[in-house]
């Protein structure tokens, strides 16, 4: 399944690297709070102290106030003019540069470039790395990648001068973002872990998480969902700890995003939804329409995936209908996308091929070759589930074409372009070497050319043979290995059949032949014996078939694991109320010593049939009068372990190394002649294994029996306390 997030939030990348050095004022941000207090602050300031106040609140008014700003800072930069201060001339350029880049990109550019001038005029370069960085901003709102690239490549330059590690950061960022951008995800990882570096160097706690956020969707994108996790959950804590300072949950909420489409990714709906309800509560507090939208459009696609189709269609219409109405064209594309797959499943062929072309039409308008690249797979895949094999063959034609320009850096940038970034003179010189002398060998390097094209193509082809070869023996030896399991269960499944089940209802055809043959000749209390010896085996037979399809069930995949929240005390009680009549027959004391109520993560139907078959073991090898001990206790933060101890007849050694082998012969009766086959703790150890616990079995001939078993803590709650 493909995500399109790298596209979508590149408005949202632009604004956070213009905030990035947005905080100069950040503490007269916090301590005045309304346009009366700044102006008072103002009023009582002169010459060049007033001038660097009016550019501070230019700078804070910037993103609040455009008006306001522009008027402050060209009254800072009139008053600074008439001071004859260059300093403040230059501060004055760069704050109207920065105002001007949100309203007027050629007037922006006009102000950061006097601005530069003037800087570099002084000594102590301070400013020069961070206008660079803004023209480099600018020149990249407008397309000019290359240009952006340069900028930024200088502004970092001036930066490790001047050791301005944050804007260093910031412009490390936006070359990565440029990168990511291009498909060139190498490059990307690059340059923006240099850009943490930074950001961690100027102690700037937003940019590291940015960066972390780039890093997850970076991994995201190339299919490792794992890592993208955890750099996005590494973002996500930083996020969270700021916001709980300034009440800023837009991060929070981006992030919370990100990892719901990356456990999407790896078909934890569960996760997806909680992380999106997050998602959707930041939203409806901030009254935010687009992020409703967008939660809206992700739930859509959660359901769909699970396969809830009318439930999806019911969330993406809700976003499409907020998305159309406000206009909001790079969003819209992917809910059109997911809308029309839906439509086509429930029937409605037409109308959903025509929606998913209307998120293709927008999507190619926006450039957002990503996305694109998106919906022609989808296309291609629909039109083979409706059998037009000539629109799955175009679309799949389509695809290539679009992966082919992500992968070779040419959707904006043309990869020889990028790489005058990065060459060195002497680089450049052995290519243009390369060059002449290919045209002086032309015949002999077309002739080398051809030989190594085919030999390339031999050994693809030799490769892509050994491949398949070796594909198919996997897999065949994987059916050997199934197959090898499936006999071995099978081979138990009748020995049980053959020896353990035929031996009790043998006795009981016998014992009731010889009752009915016999009836009158019993006195009262040998009918009674009768009777209590039939029950027993009857009971006996019982438990073994009950086992023993449990067991089989389990073998062919019939039993669905099922995990819920149970508490262990509640489980123990209700199976000991089962098993207290077995207990008070042998007069066998069963004590509980569980820790405080512990909560696992366990399918309640397995957990029961294991302790319920620990215990009747228990019971069955103690002796009359002996003890059984029930402990409960919290081994990590992550794993409970459980121990049924019993001072019983224990297990002798050679015999304990074949209990779980499941063509073992091996069982014994119990203290009173209980039948036992050994079926039931491999039953046991099959179900703690599904339930991702381990089982292991103590014991000493005589002494008794302890058997163990760990089972997930439930840490959604406070339980591990």
């Amino acid at each position: 399944m493909h995500k399109n997030t790298s596209i979508k939030i590149w408005p949202l990348l632009i604004l956070f690297h213009l905030l990035l050095l947005s905080t100069d004022v950040y503490s007269l941000n916090r301590a005045i709070t309304s346009t009366d207090s700044l102006r008072t602050l103002l009023a009582t300031k002169t010459g060049s102290a007033k001038i660097a106040i009016q550019l501070d609140i230019a700078h804070l008014f910037k993103d609040s106030d455009i008006d306001e700003a522009k008027s402050l800072a060209h009254a800072a930069l009139d008053n600074a003019t008439k001071a004859k201060d260059n300093n403040l001339i230059m501060r004055a350029y760069l704050a109207l540069g920065d105002i001007y880049l949100r309203i007027d990109n050629s007037q922006s550019v006009a102000y950061l470039e006097s601005a530069l001038l003037l800087e570099e005029a002084t000594e102590y370069s301070w400013y020069k790395g961070e206008i660079l960085y803004k023209i480099g901003v600018n020149k990249y709102r407008i397309g000019e990648n290359i240009v952006a690239l340069e900028s930024f490549n200088a502004a970092i330059q001036a930066c490790r001068e001047s050791k301005n590690f944050r804007t260093m950061g910031a412009s490390y960022s936006m070359m990565g973002s440029t990168f990511r951008m291009n498909g060139l995800y190498d490059r990307a990882i690059e340059y923006i872990i240099k850009a943490k570096l930074n950001y961690k160097k100027a102690n700037f706690t937003e940019g590291s998480a940015w960066s972390a956020y780039l890093l997850g969707q970076i991994y995201f994108n190339l299919k490792v969902p794992d890592i993208a996790l955890d750099y996005t959950q590494e973002a996500l804590a930083i996020y969270l700890k700021q916001a709980s300072l300034d009440g800023n949950q837009n991060g929070v909420a981006m992030c919370y995003e990100q990892i719901a489409l990356i456990y999407l990714e790896l078909d934890n709906f569960e996760e997806a939804r909680k992380n999106i309800a997050y998602t959707l509560k930041i939203h409806t507090n901030d009254s935010s329409a687009l992020g409703i939208s967008n939660v809206h459009k992700n739930m859509g696609k959660i359901e769909y995936a699970m396969g809830n189709y009318k439930l999806a269609e019911k969330y993406l219409n809700q976003a499409v209908q907020v998305q159309e109405a406000g206009k909001y064209q790079r969003s819209l594309p992917s809910s059109y996308e997911y809308l029309g797959l839906i439509l086509i499943k429930r029937g409605r062929v037409e109308k959903g091929f025509e929606t998913i072309y209307r998120g293709l039409e927008l999507a190619i308008s926006n450039n957002q070759k990503k996305i694109e690249l998106n919906i022609y797979s989808k296309l291609g895949e629909a039109y083979l589930a409706v059998k037009d094999y000539k629109n799955a063959i175009r679309c799949k034609n389509k695809q290539i074409e679009i992966q082919s320009l992500l992968l070779s850096g040419n959707a904006f940038i043309k990869t020889e372009q990028l790489q005058t970034i990065y060459e060195i003179d002497e680089k450049n010189q052995q290519i243009a070497g390369l060059e002449k002398q290919n045209k002086i060998n032309a015949l002999n390097i077309k002739q080398q050319k051809t030989t190594r094209n085919a030999m390339i193509l031999v050994i693809i082809l030799i490769v892509l043979t050994a491949t398949i070869i070796y594909y198919f023996y996997y897999k065949l030896r994987q059916k050997n290995f199934e197959l090898h399991e499936i006999n071995a269960a099978k081979d138990k499944f009748f020995a049980i059949i053959g020896h353990d089940l035929r031996g009790p209802t043998g006795t009981l055809a016998s014992l009731l032949e010889h009752l009915n043959s016999s009836f009158d000749d019993f006195s009262v209390d040998e009918l009674k014996n009768l009777l209590s010896i039939l029950h027993k085996s009857a009971v006996n037979v019982s438990k073994l078939l009950e086992n023993l399809l449990i067991w089989a069930q389990s073998q062919v995949g019939k039993i669905e694991y099922t995990p819920t929240v149970l508490v262990l005390d509640d489980v123990f009680q209700h199976e000991l109320k089962n098993l207290k009549q077995s207990a008070d027959t042998k007069q066998i004391d069963i004590r509980l010593e569980l820790n405080k109520p512990i909560s696992v993560l366990a399918d309640l139907n397995m957990l029961q049939t294991v302790v319920r078959n620990i215990i009747s073991n228990a019971i069955k090898f103690t002796h009359r009068n002996g003890t059984i001990l029930v402990k409960s206790k919290i081994k990590n933060k992550d794993t409970a372990l459980v121990q049924i101890i019993d001072n019983g007849v224990g297990i002798e050694k050679e015999n304990l190394l074949k209990i779980f082998e499941t063509n073992n012969t091996f069982h014994t009766k119990g203290t009173e002649n209980e039948q036992s086959t050994g079926l039931g703790l491999l039953l046991v150890k099959d179900f703690i294994e599904k339930n991702k616990g381990i089982l292991s079995i103590e014991s000493e001939f005589g002494q008794g029996t302890t058997v163990s078993f760990t089972l997930p803590i439930n840490n959604t709650n406070s339980t591990s306390k």
